[in-house]
C-alpha cells in the first residue's frame, strides 16, 4: 500500500515579502501569500488527494494557508492540529532584520553559512525579549516547560525538536497505523528537516537544498514508512522559480 503524505511551506509572509527574517515572530500571510495558499489549494484538488488530517505550525502564516487550502478543498472539517514543533526554525537576534543588511554585516561567506549550514546556530535572542518565545502565551500548554524553548536553532537543532514527533504521532501513528492521508502546512526550514529525514540527504548536501512558498511536495511511503519514490512539487516549473527566488534571498 502507498501512504501519501503532503507537505508545504505556507504561502508568502508579509516579511517574506520586505526579505526578513521571520522565524517564530508570527507575521501574517501577505496577499500573494493568500494567492499562492488557494493555488496550493487547488493543485491538491486536482491531483485528486483528500487530506484527512492536517497539521500547522503555531504560527498564524502557517495555520491561514492550512485553512485556505482546505476550504478550497471544502474540507474545513478535517481534524487540525497544531503543534510548535512545526514552528520555523528560530532565526535567534536576527528575527525581524532585513536579509540585505546581515548579508552586509557578515559578507556572503558567512551569511550563506549562517543561512543553511546544518549546524550554524544564529546568535541567541535575549531573554525577555520580543523574540523570546517564553514570554509567548501561545506555548504555555506545550509539552515541555516553555522556559526551554530555543532562543536560536541550527537546522541540526530543528530537527532534534521535530523529527521524534513528526515519526511517533504522524508517520507511525497516523500515516501508517491510522492510514489517514496527511497535510503539513509548516515553514522552510522544517520542509528542508523533512527532505533530509526522509530521503536521507547528507550534511553537507541539505545546504543547497531551499523551498518555494505555497508549493505542495508529495511523498510516497510504503508500510513501512519508506519512500517508494522520489518527493515531487506538483508544480515542479512554479517551484523551480520560488527555489531561485528563496536561494538569492538578501544577496541583491
Amino acid at each position: 500500500m502507498v501512504h501519501k503524505l503532503v507537505i508545504l511551506r505556507h504561502g508568502e509572509s508579509q516579511w517574506n515579502h520586505e526579505n526578513k527574517f521571520c522565524g517564530w515572530i508570527d507575521i501574517p500571510l501577505s496577499q500573494k501569500g493568500e494567492q499562492e495558499a488557494r493555488f496550493a489549494g487547488q493543485l491538491i484538488k486536482k491531483e485528486g488527494i483528500k487530506p484527512t488530517i492536517m497539521y500547522t505550525s503555531k504560527l498564524s502564516r502557517s495555520i491561514k494557508s492550512g485553512h485556505i487550502i482546505l476550504e478550497e478543498l471544502d474540507r474545513l472539517w478535517v481534524d487540525t492540529i497544531k503543534t510548535w514543533r512545526l514552528n520555523e526554525r528560530h532565526y535567534g537576534a536576527y528575527q525581524g532584520e532585513d536579509k540585505s543588511e546581515i548579508y552586509k554585516q557578515l559578507g556572503p561567506e558567512k551569511y550563506q553559512y549562517v543561512r543553511r549550514n546544518f549546524k550554524a546556530i544564529p546568535p541567541l535572542a535575549p531573554k525577555d525579549s520580543p523574540n523570546d518565545g517564553a514570554l509567548d502565551e501561545r506555548y504555555d500548554n506545550i509539552d515541555i516547560d516553555k522556559h526551554t524553548l530555543p532562543r536560536g536553532e541550527s537546522l541540526e537543532l530543528v530537527m532534534k525538536r521535530l523529527i521524534p514527533y513528526f515519526d511517533r504521532e504522524i508517520i507511525h501513528h497516523e500515516l501508517l497505523e491510522h492510514d489517514r492521508t496527511v497535510l503539513i502546512v509548516t515553514h522552510g526550514s522544517i520542509v528542508r528537516s523533512l527532505i533530509k529525514y526522509l530521503s536521507n540527504v547528507s550534511d553537507d548536501d541539505i545546504s543547497k537544498i531551499n523551498v518555494p512558498t505555497g508549493v505542495p511536495l508529495v511523498f510516497e511511503l510504503d508500510n513501512d514508512g519508506n519512500l517508494t519514490k522520489d518527493y515531487y512539487y506538483l508544480d515542479p516549473e512554479l517551484a523551480k522559480k520560488g527555489i531561485e527566488k528563496v536561494k538569492n534571498e538578501g544577496q541583491a
